[in-house]
Order: structure tokens, then sequence, then C-alpha cells
């Protein structure tokens, strides 16, 4: 399918151009319940609360006591701030990504000077976060890939509150918004060869 090319839409008004019967994908009672509190949550705070706030009233309905934050060490004073709220309400467990203190070396991964030795280890976030018994887990700021390999290894349900983006300030919808960014982006970006870059975390 190329829904991004539909320009109507007409599934969204209960006239879906192919016919799917899904409901048996929700037959599972746990991922029944997320999908209506999902809802719920969506009709009755509509446009009223933030993405934290969100993810605090989801995990309220859900009865979720135990979360999970799965934080970029370079996002580390947004997860600290992040714990704090989150701990007002509910018990939280956090883990860096450089957990364990896996040597890039080890996995023949590029060494550059700007971002160390020491490698990410996103799907032993996910195992620490699992022991701990957390029953929903927070991504902030994981990177592109690592991501992907700590949603596969979880347990629990996962929701993001931050997607990292180090040039647009974690904030990467604004390579679609802002026509200055998005006429500029690099299809094939050449390769940082040496000197530091401009920060980011």
């Amino acid at each position: 399918m190329k829904c991004h090319l539909c320009e109507e839409k007409p599934c969204g008004k209960g006239r879906p151009c192919i016919e799917k019967d899904s409901k048996p994908l929700y037959e599972d009672p746990e991922e029944a319940r997320i999908f209506k509190v999902a809802a719920e949550v969506e009709a009755l705070y509509y446009c009223e609360l933030c993405r934290l706030e969100e993810i605090m009233e989801f995990a309220r309905r859900m009865n979720y006591r135990k979360i999970g934050l799965a934080f970029c060490i370079g996002l580390a004073e947004e997860a600290r701030v992040v714990g704090e709220i989150l701990s007002r309400e509910f018990e939280v467990e956090s883990v860096c990504c450089k957990v364990g203190g896996l040597s890039k070396e080890d996995f023949d991964m590029p060494l550059r000077p700007w971002i160390g030795k020491v490698s990410c280890n996103p799907a032993e976030q996910a195992r620490i976060l699992d022991e701990e018994g957390c029953q929903l887990l927070v991504v902030l700021g994981l990177c592109v890939g690592h991501d992907s390999i700590f949603y596969r290894h979880a347990k629990a349900p996962v929701t993001t509150l931050v997607t990292k983006d180090r040039k647009l300030g974690h904030n990467p919808v604004a390579a679609i918004y802002c026509p200055y960014i998005k006429k500029n982006l690099r299809y094939e970006p050449e390769e940082r060869k040496g000197g530091k870059p401009n920060g980011g975390k």
C-alpha cells in the first residue's frame, strides 16, 4: 500500500479502500485493553494534554505502577527531570544507554573522537527494565537503530517521549514543517571525516 500518496483518506471516514478483518489482531486481552485505553485518553483529553501528561494518564488508566525509562546518556538531565516528575506518582526505574560498558572495538564499529569508545547497549536496557518488573517503558532519545533494538527486546509496552534529533533539537518534524530545512535535506550526506561537530546531545 502507499497510503502516503492518498489525498482523500476515505478510511478515516469509515470508507476503507481495502477491506481488512483486523479485529482478530486485538483478541489478546492485554492488547485489547491498551487499544481501548489509548482511545480513552485521546477522546477525553484531545489537545488538552502534552505527551508527558498523556503517558501519565495512560499509565493511570492501565493501572501501571512501575515505569521504566530507557534514556540516552546525552539526555541525562532530561531523564532526571522526567524521572522526578513521574516519581511523584509512580515507581520509576531507569537505565542509561551505556549500561554494561560495551566496547565498540569488540563489535568492529567505527570510532570517532567526538563519540567515544563505549557503545550503547539497548538490548541490555530492555532486559534490565524487564527484570525490574516495569509495566510501561518510556524511551528518551535513543539513537536511530538502537531504539529499534530496544523495541524488539522489550517485553513490556513501549512508548516514546523523546525522539533524538541532534541537529534539530530533538524536534525531527521541523524537517517537514520548515521549508528552509526541508529544501536543504541531505539526501546524500558527506561523511564527517574530522573536526569536532557543532554540539548537540
